[in-house]
């Protein structure tokens, strides 16, 4: 049996994957599996699935010159080739919000059964409501239904989970399907405390609230190094952390730029703790099941995150929830971070 699996998310998105991922490869042999992920996230999943075949998605997010669309249709015509002329028994998708080029793809693969959950971009757009419904009834698609009410876990991975059932054709626990990385663990001198404090605005907990938990941790991080790790466009707001930290005292803080994705897993890997906020961090993190703290801003709470592989893992929601959402950050205190940090690290590794 050959698998296709799509899946054009971004790093945390496939991480919430992989035990899905996993439980396909069980069922029919990681050999059998082809991977279609983004390019950035080729290296990781080769690292992950040693055995499947990947395929880069070469997608952009970003116009440069051309429109978006037209750039991104372009740059897949190789790839439609390659899929083309590789038919497979099963086709999966494990994306929700597929937008027209996804959809497109998705169906490109010639399969014996398509395999997916409804399409939230559907929802109140008719133009895109009756595309999605043609394809359906053409390729005969079988799309479950996306779960509605909490359900333990996030609903990605509840999704997930109901995607494998219907492709295996039993139900699945969803234990089968939790999320899961390998790493090799890097060598250190000292013991190594990570912080990974730069995302997108709305999910940014303040440095200077960082710098105070870290200050009222201080004989903790006594021996150990403090790395400031994110990407080499976030290296000047790094530096002005580092700086801050400095300031406060916090001499073992420097800044670290991984030399790609793969490096950066194994770091966390190596770490003693994690702090991050709702990142690629802290899913790595979680799916290593290390010790990690997330600062959550409740972006989307229950349908990506949290999510825990153990106790080691203590994701902090605002409490009580400001009235104004872009606030959230206040009701997380400096204190409860650091009690926190002190409770996990009280846990054997």
């Amino acid at each position: 049996m050959r698998v296709f699996v799509l899946k054009p998310d971004g790093i945390g998105d496939f991480v919430l994957s992989t035990g899905a991922i996993r439980a396909l490869a069980r069922e029919y042999g990681e050999e059998n599996l082809i991977i279609c992920v983004r390019e950035v996230l080729v290296p990781l999943a080769r690292e992950q699935f040693p055995v499947a075949e990947i395929w880069p998605l070469p997608v952009a997010l970003k116009r440069k010159v051309l429109n978006l669309f037209l750039r991104n249709l372009l740059a897949c015509v190789p790839l439609w080739f390659r899929m083309r002329f590789n038919p497979v028994d099963f086709a999966v998708c494990l994306r929700g919000l597929r937008n027209y080029l996804e959809t497109a793809l998705f169906y490109s693969i010639p399969a014996r059964r398509y395999i997916s959950w409804e399409n939230h971009l559907c929802r109140g757009r008719k133009v895109r409501g009756t595309v999605e419904n043609i394809l359906t009834r053409v390729f005969r698609s079988e799309l479950v239904e996306y779960p509605e009410t909490p359900c333990g876990v996030p609903l990605e991975i509840e999704a997930f989970r109901r995607v494998v059932s219907r492709t295996v054709g039993r139900d699945v626990a969803v234990s089968d399907v939790m999320p899961h990385l390998r790493a090799r663990i890097v060598p250190t001198e000292k013991p190594v405390w990570i912080c990974a404090p730069i995302t997108e605005k709305s999910k940014v907990y303040p440095l200077d609230q960082w710098v105070a938990s870290f200050s009222e941790l201080q004989p903790e991080l006594e021996g150990r190094t403090l790395l400031l790790v994110g990407s080499e466009d976030q290296k000047p707001q790094l530096a002005e952390f580092a700086s801050a930290l400095h300031s406060a005292g916090i001499t073992q803080a420097t800044v670290f730029i991984p030399a790609s994705l793969v490096a950066f897993l194994e770091w966390i890997a190596a770490a003693e703790i994690v702090f991050t906020v709702d990142t690629a961090a802290a899913h790595f993190a979680t799916a290593l099941n290390q010790r990690c703290i997330v600062a959550f801003s409740g972006l989307h709470s229950g349908m990506f995150a949290p999510w825990q592989s153990g106790d080691r893992q203590a994701w902090l929601l605002a409490e009580p929830r400001p009235k104004k959402k872009s606030h959230w950050y206040k009701a997380i205190p400096p204190g409860r971070i650091a009690s926190e940090a002190r409770r996990v690290l009280a846990l054997s590794k």
